[in-house]
């Protein structure tokens, strides 16, 4: 354990040029005791001698003789050698680990230059200059693609930023009008010495309706922080689903004499049924609130042909809405599911829209791999699918 706090406080160059001396030393003790037990083998097989003298007439004669008979000093010569060897290999041993470890220290600073050059780039990035992106080595190597990575995540980062703080201005903005409307009118309230019950009850209608216009974006807003979190694993019936909206919204659709229309068609999926029912409730309340009086809503249900997905094919199921109301510029067909857009601002505002339903379809349809998009529009009215994997 105390070993690997130690290793954990050294730079990556120090534990590589431990690791490289630790395997250096491993090498060469081996390399040296084998070496060294083979020399000392050999020269103590110097002192068994056998001689053999041929004769022509009879079998060779044979017998062994000892060389330090015939050189005394042969022996201690022999043991002088043996520990001159073993201590010269030993310093040899290690002069070769310590300067391969020097070596290792200085080759592995080299290798490491780019790295620490890419560590300080790093640490100069703030939020402010998150769009710039990182200069890649022309070396095609592991730093090269490690830069590439990094930039694609500060790419990734930089919209991610850039759409958060659009949407807590945009938030901040559609919070504040409603408070800045009560204040006004309280303020001047206030002025008034003796208050009608005209006056009394004008405020509280205002009061009623600018708190309910902040309850109903606080509530948009929660659903719209909490759709990563919730589980996605239900079996869906689409054709139950939308006859649950259709019954939820027949009141609206009464009032407005808009003609809610099911057609047949039924497919089922995995996801959260929560969700899909909002994303498909939030549809179709915009095609009753955006359509003409006596006009219709239509949801279609259909699957779709198969559809390759990279190395995958994958079914698709559609679910169309389709109403007969004022329709939806083509410049507008896109940017309807940015959060807090609106086509026109007064008319969003005076049906209590705050430019969030679609946004949040969007991402609930995008949290079970799907898309939504306009098919159709005109003066006639609208087509927007939900396409989602089966």
């Amino acid at each position: 354990m105390k070993m690997k706090k130690i290793t954990g406080k050294l730079s990556l160059q120090w534990r590589l040029t431990l690791i490289t001396a630790l395997l250096m030393t491993v090498t060469c003790i081996l390399m040296y005791f084998f070496i060294s037990q083979s020399a000392v083998a050999g020269m103590e097989d110097l002192g068994d001698y056998m001689i053999r003298i041929d004769n022509t007439d009879s079998a060779p004669i044979t017998f062994n003789m000892d060389p330090s008979v015939l050189f005394p000093e042969l022996s201690d010569q022999l043991q002088l050698t043996k520990k001159l060897f073993l201590t010269k290999g030993l310093m040899v041993t290690g002069i070769i680990i310590l300067l391969s470890s020097i070596c290792t220290y200085f080759i592995s600073r080299q290798a490491l230059l780019p790295l620490r050059r890419l560590s300080q780039e790093v640490n100069q990035i703030e939020v402010q200059n998150l769009s710039e992106a990182l200069e890649v080595p022309a070396t095609n190597d592991e730093i090269s693609r490690l830069t590439i990575s990094f930039n694609k995540m500060l790419a990734r980062l930089d919209e991610a930023f850039t759409a958060q703080k659009q949407f807590s201005a945009n938030a901040a903005h559609e919070l504040r009008t409603p408070l800045a409307v009560i204040q006004t009118n309280l303020e001047v309230f206030a002025r008034r010495e003796t208050p009608a019950l005209k006056d009394y009850q004008e405020i509280f209608s205002m009061l009623q309706e600018q708190t309910g216009r902040l309850s109903h974006l606080a509530e948009i807003l929660l659903d719209m922080t909490g759709v990563q979190t919730v589980e996605r694993s239900e079996r869906i019936s689409l054709a139950a689903l939308t006859d649950e909206v259709f019954c939820d919204l027949a009141s609206v659709a009464e009032q407005k004499d808009v003609e809610l229309i099911q057609q047949e068609g039924d497919c089922i999926i995995t996801g959260s049924y929560l969700l899909l029912y909002r994303a498909v409730y939030n549809l179709v309340e915009n095609a009753i609130k955006y359509n003409h009086s006596g006009g219709k809503v239509t949801v279609n249900i259909h699957p779709s042909e198969e559809i390759t997905d990279t190395s995958t094919s994958v079914n698709y199921v559609f679910l169309e809405v389709s109403d007969t109301g004022i329709g939806i510029p083509p410049e507008y067909q896109e940017k309807i599911f940015t959060p807090f857009f609106r086509v026109d601002k007064s008319r969003s505002r005076a049906m209590g829209g705050a430019g969030l339903g679609l946004a949040l379809v969007s991402e609930i349809v995008r949290q079970h791999n799907g898309q939504v998009k306009v098919l159709e529009s005109s003066k006639k009215g609208s087509m927007i699918a939900i396409m989602l994997p089966v």
